[in-house]
Order: structure tokens, then C-alpha cells, then sequence
């Protein structure tokens, strides 16, 4: 995989990457009729792919159909995915932040009723967003280096942006990687999709921000979005790249200065609920419920610590806190225990106690840290303490893959 390592060498963060400007797109009617038949070829293209690939019915672990005439199929990951689900959510943000490269670009037009206009020109910036980096293995990474999204936005410009008489058309995206050439690349306006696309000749309305995504089918190619490789944005596809600008996107690799959110616990949502455990401490546990809350602004996590007493009795300790969307701590929530209970429901009240506190971060999808400090009363005999612990994540909850 040498082609597809990142960027290693220390001036290359420093490079701006290149970006060809080509001559404008020349709307003859010539050009007009070979960007008609090649998006129409294209089209037809993903229309096959899709059809073969609908036709064909997943396995499950055992090799047996996991998807039916009748059945929605299991809650799995995109295998063409290109970034961590956990990444990204709807809406994707429409401000660049380090952008990797922006430049003007003609973009082939039509009018409102479909006839060929002049060329519009919008600005392109294309940029990444740091992303849960655990160091697993996975379909977009292969060394399990650092992951990242990668989003381009098409900008129209201020004047044209609410004009619908006439607007710029979706170009085709392809990428050279290594000796694997001409891949296809799907830009999304919705993140964790599997078909949702551009897509190519469709109509700009508005500016618009797209995640890079692969197409579900080998045939079309795939790209590692992780790694260098050369986007190449073509408006008129007509064979001659009439017009095309191509981006060298260099590999991923954050720094502080460049990334600073890379080196940040993750923003807490409902991806980190899952079993915690320490893999030294066998038969102690973490149970983690993070859900959203009616306000439409905060959110609530709930947790179990599955742990000991001084006399290695089972001892339970819950904690419930609201922390806003969006931040990155559970902070002071409280922790509580409880008596007066018995086994099956065989009792008839419950006494609740405050325990102390804990603050509850998550520096990557499968790192939970937690800070500690609270004591039982002596009659109940509970632990006491304070420190601070960091426990691995058990496994991913069906179709919430955290990576």
C-alpha cells in the first residue's frame, strides 16, 4: 500500500495542494452533444451497477441470505464506506475550515428550460473534518492511521445563488490513486449514505456542501480518501476533459495547528452507547445509554458501573446527567446507589443515595475516560474513592458503528 500512505514527510503540511486551471468550458453545440451522450452513459452505468447490486442478496456471518423480498436487511455499515459513520451527521457544515485547496471553476450551465447557457463560474474549496481515530482496521483505512471526511462545497456566487433562470450543472468526480485510475466518486449532500448522490448534469441551485463517498459496486472503482490521490472535476465530460481542473488531495495527517479537533474528545452523541470495560479488570463493567432530549438541544446519558464493594460483593452505581449537544464532557454528573431492593422484584420500596460524582469523556469511539469521586455511607458498606479510569469500548450496537 506504499501508493496510498499518507503524507510523511515534514514540508509536505506545509504545501499548498495543486490545482491545474484549465481553459473555460466552450459551450459549442458540438460540446453540448457530447456532454448530453456522456451523461447519459454515465447515468446508464450507475443504473446497471445498482440494479446488480440490489439484485444481490448479502450474506450473513453463517453464509446464510441476510436480506429477503420482505426484509429490510441487517443494520450494517456501508462496506464502501469511506469514513467513519460515527463522523458526519445531516446537516454537513458550510463553513470551510483549513481548506486543502479553493479555486474559481467554469461549470457547464443551462437555462430553465434545459437549453445551454454560458458557463457559470463558482468556487470550489474542498476540506477535511477529523474523525474518531481508534486505530482499527477498516474498509477506508487500512493502516488504521487517522481518519477524516472529506467535503467539497460549490459556492455560486452571490448574484447568481438565488437565480433559477439559469445554473451551473453538477460536473463528474473521478480519482487517480496509485495504478488504480478513473475510480468514480460520489458526492453526497447527506452523510452515511450508500446511493445518495451529485448527482453528474444535475442542477446547482444553490451552494452546496458534499461529502466524498464511493459507489457501492467494485466495478466503478474505490477510492481512500485517507491517503493521497488526484480528484479530477470534470463539467462537460465529453472524453477530452474539456475544461477539468484535478486537485492532488494530500494524504491525512493532523496536526495541532491544522486539525486541533483531532486531538480533542469526540462530541458525545448516541454512538458512544455501548458496554465499557477495563481488559485488566475482568467481571467490572460500564453500561452507557446516551439519548436525546425533547428540548432539541441537550442530552442525557445514563450509565451503570457494574463494580465491587470492599468485600468484593456486586455493587451497582448509576449515573444520570444532561450535558448540550455538541459538547464533549458529562460533567459533575451525579452518581447514586441504592438499597432496600430484592431479587426479582421481590420488594417493596427502594432507597436512593447520593454516591458523588463523575465526568465522562470520550477520546475516541473506542476510548471512554471517566473521573471518580464519591463514598457510601457506612451502614450500606458501599466503595469510595476518586480517581480516574480509561476503559475500551465492548462492541459497536447494531447500525451504530463507532470507529
Amino acid at each position: 500500500m506504499k501508493a496510498l500512505n499518507p503524507v510523511t514527510l515534514a514540508f509536505a503540511a506545509a504545501l499548498l495542494c495543486p490545482v491545474v486551471y484549465a481553459a473555460p468550458v466552450q459551450l459549442t453545440s458540438d460540446a453540448a452533444a457530447k456532454h448530453a451522450a456522456a451523461g447519459k452513459a454515465a447515468r446508464e452505468r450507475l443504473i446497471r451497477a445498482e440494479v446488480a447490486r440490489s439484485k444481490a442478496a448479502p450474506a450473513s456471518a453463517d453464509g446464510t441470505a441476510a436480506v429477503t423480498a420482505t426484509g429490510s436487511g441487517p443494520r450494517i455499515a456501508n462496506p464502501f464506506r469511506a469514513y467513519p459513520p460515527s463522523c458526519l451527521a445531516d446537516p454537513l457544515p458550510t463553513t470551510p475550515t483549513h481548506a486543502l485547496a479553493s479555486f474559481p471553476m467554469q461549470l457547464y450551465s443551462r437555462d430553465d428550460l434545459g437549453n445551454p447557457a454560458n458557463p457559470e463560474t463558482v468556487q470550489i474549496t474542498l476540506w477535511r473534518v477529523p474523525c474518531s481515530s481508534s486505530g482499527n482496521h477498516t474498509p477506508y483505512n487500512v493502516d488504521g492511521g487517522a481518519n477524516s471526511a472529506l467535503l467539497m462545497r460549490i459556492d455560486r456566487d452571490s448574484n447568481n445563488n438565488t437565480h433559477t433562470d439559469h445554473f451551473p450543472t453538477f460536473p463528474q468526480l473521478s480519482s487517480d490513486q496509485g495504478n488504480s485510475t478513473g475510480n468514480y466518486v460520489r458526492a453526497a449532500m447527506e452523510p452515511n449514505t450508500v446511493v445518495s448522490d451529485g448527482p453528474y448534469d444535475s442542477p446547482i441551485y444553490v451552494s452546496t456542501t458534499y461529502v466524498l463517498e464511493n459507489y457501492p459496486d467494485d466495478s466503478l472503482g474505490y477510492t481512500y480518501f485517507n491517503y493521497n490521490f488526484s480528484l479530477v472535476i470534470d463539467p462537460v465530460f465529453d472524453f477530452n476533459c474539456t475544461g477539468c481542473q484535478q486537485v492532488d488531495i494530500n494524504g491525512y495527517v493532523p496536526t495541532q495547528q491544522d486539525y486541533p479537533a483531532a486531538f480533542q474528545n469526540l462530541p458525545i452523541d448516541g454512538y458512544m452507547t455501548s458496554a465499557w470495560y477495563d481488559p485488566a479488570h475482568g467481571g467490572e463493567g460500564f453500561f452507557v445509554d446516551i439519548y436525546d432530549n425533547s428540548d432539541g438541544t441537550t442530552r442525557t446519558i445514563f450509565a451503570a458501573w457494574y463494580t465491587y464493594d470492599a468485600n468484593g460483593i456486586p455493587f451497582w452505581l448509576v449515573a444520570q446527567g444532561v450535558a448540550s449537544i455538541g459538547s464533549n464532557v458529562f460533567a459533575n454528573v451525579p452518581v447514586y446507589y441504592y438499597s432496600g431492593g430484592g431479587f426479582a422484584g421481590d420488594f417493596s420500596s427502594v432507597t436512593s443515595h447520593d454516591w458523588g460524582t463523575m465526568n465522562i469523556r470520550f477520546p475516541s469511539c473506542a476510548k471512554m475516560t471517566f473521573d471518580y469521586s464519591g463514598s457510601a455511607d457506612a451502614i450500606e458498606g458501599g466503595p469510595s474513592g476518586t480517581g480516574t479510569r480509561s476503559w475500551q469500548r465492548l462492541a459497536d450496537i447494531n447500525g451504530l458503528n463507532c470507529e
